[in-house]
């Protein structure tokens, strides 16, 4: 299943377009071969009971179930999983019947880096992290095979688009923290100069205009809902 062309706007074109890995099918293909075995060898066993039929229906319902919740289910996820680099922005979409979808824009990417653990350098995938400049958690996607060749193209997606400069959103410049040395310097000479009646006084006002000012509400803090991982990695 290709990523859909009506989701790209004029113009972008993709670069990689891949799904999660394939241990996500592991126990998809596995599970069907053992409620088969274990629903033959149950029906074997009471084959020659009174309650024989009454176990033969409820090893077919079991067994369907079982097939159809931890089998069909997570390869129909699998199938409309797409993890989608383009030459303007990163595009997640996931979702059978009701989807959902992520798209991270190059020019807002700070940092790209990759983690892998022993098992995922064993089946050659990991997790890709995606800082982002408007929020302090990164995107997560678990489950990218060939991690570092994804890490590497959306690298060059976001240098191409301007990203990947972290002067732009908070770093100091050398002629800044001189400007502000220098200040503080003038400040502290022009502090030595005032006498303590001044102090005095300037205290005791502070003290009553801060008396009739109200205490300030606590800040609201809202949970975090930019850290996200592929089915593939839970």
């Amino acid at each position: 299943m290709p990523y859909p062309e009506r989701l790209l706007v004029a113009g972008e074109r993709v670069a990689r377009h891949v799904r999660p890995h394939w241990r996500m099918l592991v126990l998809p293909a596995v599970l069907p071969i053992v409620v088969a075995f274990l629903g033959a060898w149950l029906v074997a066993l009471t084959r020659s009971t009174p309650w024989s039929i009454t176990v033969l229906v409820a090893v077919l319902v079991v067994g369907i179930g079982l097939v159809g919740w931890f089998s069909v289910a997570p390869v129909m996820r699998w199938r409309s999983t797409h993890f989608v680099v383009t030459d303007r922005r990163i595009l997640v979409r996931e979702g059978v019947f009701s989807r959902s979808g992520v798209a991270v824009v190059g020019a807002s990417i700070t940092s790209v880096r990759t983690t892998r653990t022993f098992s995922d350098r064993m089946l050659g995938c990991g997790t890709l992290v995606v800082a982002v400049d408007d929020t302090r958690e990164p995107w997560q996607f678990d489950g990218i095979g060939r991690v570092d060749r994804v890490a590497s193209e959306v690298e060059r997606m976001a240098q191409r688009r301007g990203g990947l400069r972290p002067d732009r959103w908070g770093a100091w410049r050398d002629g800044d923290v001189e400007d502000a040395e220098d200040a503080d310097w003038s400040e502290d000479d022009e502090d030595e100069d005032w006498d303590d009646a001044d102090w005095d006084s300037e205290d005791d006002d502070e003290r009553d205009s801060l008396a009739d000012v109200p205490a300030p509400r606590p800040r609201r803090r809202l949970p975090f809902t930019r850290r996200r991982a592929l089915t593939a990695g839970r």
